[in-house]
């Protein structure tokens, strides 16, 4: 029984009590090391880029100045100081150097690709790039051209890794024994795995028709596929590397489980910071090497998610590639060997007139940009000008109208803004802005194409140019050159139809088209202007590239209202191999064009031809505007059939009393 009187223990309980208080210490001690051991997180770090597209040198190459401060952005040379700066910062945690593709496809260094060379993926090696994928513009010399660009580079060359892992090969191609990879693992130095595959997106392949007879097979099933294989291969994070596009990686994030991070391109954006979506983690970095991203991450083994360190590191997620980077001595002397190699490449076609790529082609008190999405530009203004006016010096005949799309315009004109060459148009900087592709010469650039169709069929074509876009993105949207036009995008679509998530056209966007009739450049004054009506059949001559011609008859495979023949001058249907423009059996190309058509114009008082300020204004060729609700009349007539039914009801019940 308790009496309430205290007891003191005697020395043999106490030393058990203190027995038993250490052992508790020790099992507590341990329950942490063992909980610390448990949630132990992985430290790496993933540097990123995206759509190089050849941009071997600082751009424009009018303000770049090798080895001084200058204004120019991006090139491997300051990316190979930058990364190695990174890394010796580093050098007790793993990086690793990732690419999402078209690393290829831009800039006259392209070119290089048809004369044997595989330019980029030599510095991307020499760069310390671990793996890349192609994206839709290393088709641009056709999956023939591609298996032989990556069988030159292995040759060489270990890295990078080439992956796709939704990439149908025929049997028997070249591009099957190209080592191009599915998947890769790799060991990092701390023990974690990554698994790494890639995805070209639905919007990126259906920009690669030269890509027969490969296919595509769907990126989610794809995903599904290889997550698998990667995390039966030990795969601790898994990273796909996609090029698709921004709203692409959003439904592949959500619809696709167990990607710890999608590495994206194909649409030239920035992610500052990155954004998640699903359990993914998404970055985008930009284009054309102006910036390089940088993940600090770390892996937690006990909840298999990864977390961003950035904000604890404090470095930045997209560091810019300027003028404070430094050049690598050796990267930027491989990159002016290839500079003098394509000198040589571009004097011997052009019959020895253009020997010095840096040497001014015009001048202009303005730049020639894209700007804004879905909308005419200057830049589209002058390309499709010069298709116009120099199509019809080729063929002799009067040009009615010329068609170019966004996507085969890849940048900007910029004049240099340096003192001592202000204004001045390099050669290079020029065709950089329309130099993609080749012909069937297998010489660099897309050829120009002449044909024939109908007054129907251009008010048909204008249709089509309201729809793609809003079917696809911006890359489809057509700039003109002969041509003014009103158009009410909300008119183009009755409505989407639901479960295919495909719209049901209503074929009335176009308000009103009206062909120019002046001789010189369109400026919009309305006495030049000649209205095209609905069931015209007067033949025009209409002038193109081959690339974008090759759009034009698929359309009315999928939509027949839309149908347009090409045709010659007396209205004959041709093939459109028959269309391409020749001078002495050459084909003639786009950046041909541009570059005769901005020596044409009168010359300043440096000898250069100065490009009018006409094309500093812009926006009276493609004009928005608001036009009758496509559900005006439809429901009227509605309301009236309600109305006329009510009275033939109401005087029936009359009738019956």
């Amino acid at each position: 029984m308790y009496s309430g009187i205290k007891t003191l223990p005697g020395p043999f309980a106490i030393a058990h009590a203190r027995k038993q208080i250490r052992a508790m210490l020790l099992f507590m001690m341990l329950l942490a090391v063992l909980c610390c051991a448990k949630a132990e997180e992985l430290n790496f770090t993933i540097l990123h880029t995206s759509d190089e597209h050849s941009s071997l040198m600082p751009a424009p190459l009018g303000d770049y100045l090798p080895g001084q401060p200058c204004p120019a952005l991006g090139g491997f040379a300051r990316l190979a100081t930058l990364v190695s700066r990174i890394k010796e910062a580093k050098a007790s945690e793993p990086v690793l150097l990732l690419s999402s593709g078209d690393f290829s496809g831009g800039t006259p260094f392209a070119w290089l690709t048809l004369k044997g060379h595989a330019t980029e993926l030599e510095l991307m090696h020499k760069t310390g790039y671990d793996a890349t994928t192609p994206g839709n513009h290393e088709f641009d010399y056709g999956p023939n051209g591609l298996a032989d660009y990556l069988a030159r580079h292995r040759k060489l060359f270990p890295k990078p890794a080439i992956l796709s892992s939704n990439i149908v090969i025929p049997e028997g191609h070249p591009l099957a024994k190209s080592d191009l990879k599915r998947h890769l693992v790799i060991n990092l130095d701390n023990g974690l795995k990554i698994g790494i595959f890639a995805i070209l997106g639905k919007g990126a392949h259906r920009l690669a028709p030269t890509a027969a007879p490969l296919g595509f097979s769907d990126q989610h099933t794809a995903a599904h596929h290889e997550i698998a294989a990667l995390k039966a291969a030990g795969a601790d994070v898994i990273v796909a590397l996609t090029h698709a596009g921004y709203y692409e990686d959003l439904e592949l994030a959500t619809k696709v489980a167990g990607i710890h991070l999608i590495l994206g391109g194909h649409d030239h954006i920035s992610l500052n910071p990155p954004a998640t979506a699903g359990k993914s983690i998404i970055m985008h970095s930009g284009s054309y090497l102006r910036s390089l991203g940088q993940l600090d991450l770390a892996f937690d083994r006990d909840s298999g998610k990864i977390r961003l360190r950035n904000q604890q590191t404090q470095n930045p997620f997209l560091h810019a590639i300027d003028e404070t980077i430094a050049e690598n001595p050796e990267i930027a002397g491989n990159i002016e060997q290839y500079f003098s190699e394509l000198e040589q490449l571009t004097a011997s076609f052009t019959a020895g007139t253009i020997s010095n790529l840096r040497q001014p082609v015009a001048r202009a008190n303005f730049a020639l940009t894209k700007h804004q999405q879905l909308c005419e530009t200057n830049v589209g203004n002058f390309l499709t000008d010069a298709i116009r006016f120099e199509t019809g010096k080729i063929t002799g005949r009067p040009v009615d109208f010329a068609i170019h799309a966004n996507g085969i315009i890849r940048g900007d004109i910029l004049p240099s803004t340096l003192a001592e060459k202000a204004g001045e148009i390099s050669f290079f900087d020029l065709i950089t802005t329309c130099g993609l592709g080749s012909g069937a010469d297998n010489e660099p650039g897309y050829p120009l194409v002449s044909f024939y169709l109908t007054g129907t069929e251009i008010l048909n074509m204008l249709e089509v140019a309201t729809l793609l876009p809003i079917l696809w993105n911006d890359v489809y949207f057509l700039q003109f050159s002969g041509l003014r036009y009103r158009y009410d995008p909300d008119r183009a679509v009755w409505f989407w139809l639901p479960f295919i998530n495909k719209p049901l056209p209503a074929y009335k966007s176009v308000l009103r088209a009206e062909r120019f009739t002046g001789k010189g450049v369109q400026q919009g004054d309305e006495d030049e202007f000649v209205q095209i009506i609905q069931g015209d059949s007067t033949l025009y001559h209409v002038a193109t590239t081959h690339y974008m011609a090759s759009y034009l008859p698929m359309v009315g495979k999928k939509l027949p209202k839309l149908n347009l023949v090409l045709k010659d001058r007396h209205g004959k249907p041709v093939d459109l191999d028959q269309t391409i423009l020749r001078i002495s059996g050459r084909e003639f190309k786009l950046w041909e064009a541009a570059v005769r058509y901005a020596g044409s114009f009168e010359k300043d008082s440096r000898g250069l031809p100065l490009i009018p300020d006409l094309y500093q204004h812009y926006g009276k060729r493609i004009i928005p505007a608001k036009g009758q609700s496509l559900w005006a009349w439809p429901g009227i007539i509605a309301v009236s059939l309600v109305f006329a039914a009510l009275i033939l009801f109401w005087r029936h019940r009359k009738a019956r009393r």
